[in-house]
């Protein structure tokens, strides 16, 4: 063969293999942007628990950190309950967004539940997110039926949601196993009564879940974020944050000075977030009309004109409600 052809030749071949090791490369999956160690828990991290006398050897130490990263992204408690499935009792993001989980205190997260141990009868049904029902489960022996072997509601932080696909199918694996799929359906049919338009629908929903049992609901601000990852046709939810630690008057006057500016038209809540304050805020009006959103602290919201839904306790970005239902017979 000429030289000229042998040279053409070499690098149609080398063209053709790059080719191929390009297409290889978009088959595999996105590398995993995480890692998530374990180790046996300190007997100091469980004292903010010990009204509740949880077992020691049930507990891990848990850190997140990036696959490349030294420091860790956020770390907490998790323990496994007596059904064999793995519940979060403690979280800290050490990032400026939340990390996979919303942040757990176990200090303010302990009052809420003697709180409800105090306000819910013992036949009552706690409905919570599906985390907050494992713990409501595990450390008060409440009535808390939820939960969800898709583990819904998983919060991707920006940097990596190039990898969203592949942290979601994780997460289903670490939280959701054992979780059998008609629980699923039933927390599918939550989800649908946070972000029903209507109270009275909302609240029917509800108390069909529960079997018509006397209802308490335990929701947190962070719950919204969830319900948005998880019905983004229902939910469209923004966030920003605000420096001003330890000033929320003027930290709210910067909010409302900026929803003014940005013409924002949905409601907005503003939580407390490190050393900063973080505002979440609808892109439309269709978020700010769900349930969900008049039961929680939003700018447009008034809990105390809910008909279906009686507030019994609030701390902090916690609110407890006990359901007004109508009978099971009634229209």
């Amino acid at each position: 063969m000429q030289p000229a052809r042998l040279w053409a030749a070499l690098l149609f071949f080398l063209g053709v293999a790059l080719i191929g090791a390009a297409g290889l490369a978009t088959l595999r999956p996105a590398p995993e942007p995480y890692v998530l160690i374990r180790a046996p828990a300190e007997a100091a991290a469980l004292k903010d628990f010990a009204a509740f006398q949880p077992k020691l050897s049930e507990m891990e130490s848990v850190e997140l950190r990036a696959a490349e990263g030294e420091k860790p992204v956020a770390s907490g408690l998790i323990a496994k309950g007596a059904d064999g499935r793995l519940a979060p009792f403690a979280w800290r993001s050490r990032v400026t967004e939340p990390a996979l989980l919303a942040d757990i205190n176990p200090d303010d997260e302990s009052k809420v539940l003697l709180a409800l141990k105090e306000h819910a009868p013992k036949e009552a049904i706690v409905l919570a997110w599906w985390d907050f029902s494992r713990r409501i489960r595990a450390l008060t022996g409440g009535a808390a039926p939820l939960d969800d072997p898709q583990a819904s509601g998983a919060l991707v932080p920006d940097a990596w949601s190039a990898a969203r696909a592949e942290i979601e199918a994780r997460q289903r694996a670490l939280w959701g196993a054992g979780v059998a799929t008609t629980e699923g359906e039933r927390f599918r049919k939550f989800i649908d009564a946070l972000v029903s338009e209507d109270e009275e629908t909302g609240a029917r929903r509800m108390a069909g879940i529960a079997g018509w049992a006397p209802v308490f609901l335990a929701l947190r601000l962070s719950d919204v974020w969830r319900a948005a990852a998880a019905r983004p046709e229902a939910i469209s939810l923004n966030d920003r944050d605000f420096a001003g630690a330890g000033d929320l008057h003027g930290a709210t006057k910067a909010v409302r000075d900026w929803i003014a500016q940005e013409k924002i038209e949905g409601g907005y809540a503003v939580e407390p977030f490190g050393g900063a304050y973080r505002i979440h805020y609808f892109a439309d009006k269709k978020g700010e009309r769900t349930l969900l959103a008049r039961l929680l602290p939003f700018s447009t919201s008034n809990p105390m004109a809910l008909k279906r839904f009686r507030l019994v306790y609030q701390y902090r970005d916690y609110w407890l409600y006990e359901l007004i239902a109508p009978s099971a017979a009634s229209p």
